[in-house]
C-alpha cells in the first residue's frame, strides 16, 4: 500500500445517530448534522473517552500435516462490539443504558421506571467521523445496545453513561460497512 497522506483521519468531531434496525443508510453526500428522515442524534458522547470499536474472538489457529506442519490457518468466529458514553441524562440515554422500551417513560409525569430485567435495545447506528473538510461515515444496520459499565458520580466530570454496542448482522448478512473519505457538502 502506497503512503497517502489524504486517507489519514483524525477523529476531531463526531456525531453519532439511531435509527430502527435495519435502516438504509444515507446517501452518499449527505449533511453529518442531518443524515436524513428517521435518524435521531444519540447527542452528547464522551470527549474524555471516545467510541472504542473492539472484537472478541479466537485467534486463527494453524493446520497441518505430516509433511507441512503450516498447511492452512482457521478462519475463527468473531464478534465485533463498540462502546461509547453517552452524556446526555434523557429518557432515550436511559432507555439505552437500562435496557428499557418506550413504556418506561411516562413523558407526562417526566419519570423513567428502571426495569428489573434489562433488554438489550436494537437500531441501527451511524456513526459520523468529521476531520476537518472531510467525513467518514461508518454504519451498522443492526446493533444490540445495553448499559455496559458503571455510571460514576464524579463532581469533577460531565455524568458518563456507558453503552455496548455488539455488532449483529443486517437484512443484507453483512455487519456494516464504512464509506469512503469523502468532502463534506
Amino acid at each position: 500500500m502506497a503512503l497517502d497522506n489524504t486517507e489519514v483521519v483524525l477523529p476531531g468531531t463526531g456525531y453519532v445517530y439511531l435509527a430502527e434496525p435495519n435502516k438504509a443508510k444515507p446517501a452518499t453526500g449527505f449533511d453529518p448534522l442531518a443524515p436524513g428522515t428517521g435518524w435521531d442524534s444519540i447527542g452528547h458522547t464522551s470527549l474524555e473517552n471516545g467510541i472504542e470499536f473492539g472484537r472478541d474472538g479466537d485467534d486463527p489457529a494453524t493446520l497441518g500435516s505430516w509433511q507441512n506442519p503450516k498447511l492452512r490457518t482457521t478462519n475463527p468466529d468473531v464478534t465485533y462490539t463498540l462502546t461509547l458514553n453517552a452524556l446526555q441524562a434523557s429518557a432515550e440515554t436511559y432507555k439505552l443504558y437500562f435496557g428499557a422500551g418506550d413504556a418506561a417513560y411516562d413523558a407526562t409525569a417526566g419519570v423513567f421506571k428502571i426495569p428489573a430485567k434489562p433488554t438489550a435495545q436494537s437500531k441501527a447506528l451511524l456513526i459520523v467521523i468529521v476531520d476537518a473538510e472531510q467525513m467518514l461515515p461508518i454504519y451498522f444496520p443492526n446493533v444490540s445496545l445495553l448499559g455496559s459499565d458503571a455510571i460514576t458520580f464524579d463532581p469533577t466530570a460531565l455524568l458518563e453513561f456507558p453503552i455496548k454496542g455488539t455488532i449483529l448482522a443486517g437484512s443484507d448478512g453483512s455487519l456494516g460497512d464504512i464509506s469512503a473519505f469523502a468532502a463534506l457538502t
